[in-house]
């Protein structure tokens, strides 16, 4: 293949992503739908690291199947998303009355507050241990605690779900109080990941309580801070580093002329690149994994190795691509910092069949969408809560969706479960707390 000659596989990919989104945007309430998403962020993240993979003309691991097999993924996971979307309607148009549930204002007061406190302990029990000689994956209980962090997002999404519907000034502190942590990381540190936590759990929370989209100019601008950020993250970093803030760095001509869309100058090491290495490795091979990244990950996330030992944790674990890379057994493409993608794992586990685990993925949202846009506080809970591991399900790994789950789960129905509404046996004289409907009040 000579420079500048692109396989048309890749142009289908575009197409697709392009499709996607545009009809997202176009739509007006399909902004905030998983697939519209999702194509956003491969515009800005797969393409032009795909763009600068096709231009190299000495990457050996070039597939045609590699990019098809992208576009499945998509396509599966709108697929997914439509069918689970209309079964819910469905569901709903059936029996109206039972997605409306009462929450006690109270009590939401007190959930979201005992999910932010849990957060916070957390990551300061975090900042006290060392992790310098862990290398690239925490050990350790320093993994309970990086679960339990993740609670303080949940409480985030509650006050301002609340806050939405009530104006409430608690659930606004509340709110403040939660996002605090995210805020350091994003003003500090310009962490990606949590840079779109903070928007998607307090503006999603926002827009999808009130049932309105943010305005489609507000969606092209953040697509185009979104490509800036996704791929000039280390530059960003510097910046901060040295004393700006992280406004002065975006807004800084340097990020913009060094940046080229159409060259990174990533190479090979990119995220994409890794996963292309790794479609090449399970062709090449033929040793598919059969989920066995999805199996290691729980384990890792729920086997605690200091109450039952490093040796019987690890002796659990499946023989996986990853894990072998990772312990220094075989050789393989790498890089520091970069993830191997959901596109990785999902075909090492299953080969092309791996579309269907985002096409699964797609059906959930989609249930879960159709809650949340005819107003219930669970659905919108849960969509925005488990949105941002969504995309990391594409970023990361679909195990990374997968085995936070049974956490977010258990605890979001055990928070709900408390947050109802009781039954009024006697007025109090100071009367009840005020009690939520699904929907935000009529003004």
């Amino acid at each position: 293949m000579t420079e500048g000659d692109f396989q048309i596989e890749f142009y289908i990919l575009c197409t697709a992503l392009a499709w996607i989104a545009i009809r997202g945007i176009l739509s007006g309430q399909g902004i905030l739908e998983f697939p519209t998403i999702a194509a956003m962020l491969g515009i800005a993240w797969i393409v032009p690291q795909g763009i600068e993979l096709e231009s190299n003309t000495y990457n050996t691991y070039q597939s045609g199947f590699f990019w098809l097999y992208l576009t499945g993924c998509f396509l599966f996971l709108s697929w997914g998303f439509k069918v689970g979307r209309n079964l819910e309607l469905r569901r709903i148009l059936r029996s109206p009355t039972k997605i409306y549930a009462n929450y006690d204002q109270g009590r939401l007061h007190l959930a979201a507050g005992a999910l932010t406190a849990i957060g916070h302990i957390s990551i300061i029990l975090m900042g006290g241990i060392d992790t310098s000689g862990m290398g690239k994956q925490w050990t350790g209980v320093i993994t309970l605690y990086a679960l339990l962090a993740t609670t303080s997002g949940m409480g985030l999404c509650l006050a301002t779900l609340t806050f939405a519907r009530t104006r409430s000034p608690v659930s606004l502190a509340i709110a403040i109080t939660a996002a605090l942590p995210l805020l350091w990381a994003v003003l500090g540190g310009v962490r990606r990941e949590q840079i779109f936590d903070l928007m998607a759990l307090s503006a999603g929370s926002w827009y999808l309580a009130r049932r309105t989209s943010p305005p489609r100019l507000i969606i092209v601008l953040s697509l185009f801070v979104g490509i800036i950020l996704l791929n000039q993250i280390e530059a960003l970093r510097k910046k901060v580093s040295a004393g700006q803030s992280l406004m002065q760095a975006l807004t800084s001509n340097e990020i913009y002329q060094s940046f080229d869309y159409f060259n990174l100058g990533q190479g090979k090491a990119s995220e994409i690149g890794l996963a292309q290495y790794d479609f090449w490795y399970i062709n090449s091979t033929g040793s598919v994994e059969y989920g066995a990244e999805y199996w290691n990950s729980l384990v890792h996330q729920y086997v605690p190795a200091f109450l039952l030992g490093r040796e019987l944790k690890e002796s659990l674990k499946a023989d996986s691509l990853s894990r072998r890379i990772g312990l220094g057994l075989e050789e393989g493409a790498t890089s520091f910092g970069s993830t191997r993608t959901g596109f990785s794992d999902s075909y090492r586990s299953f080969a092309f069949l791996g579309v269907f685990v985002f096409g699964a993925i797609g059906l959930v949202f989609g249930y879960l969408y159709s809650n949340a846009r005819v107003g219930g506080l669970a659905g919108q809970y849960y969509y925005l809560v488990l949105l941002a591991e969504g995309l990391k399900g594409i970023t990361h790994s679909t195990a990374e969706f997968v085995s936070p789950l049974p956490f977010i789960l258990v605890v979001s129905m055990a928070v709900l479960r408390f947050s109802r509404a009781q039954p009024r046996v006697r007025k109090s004289a100071r009367g009840p707390s005020p009690r939520l409907d699904a929907g935000p009040p009529v003004r």
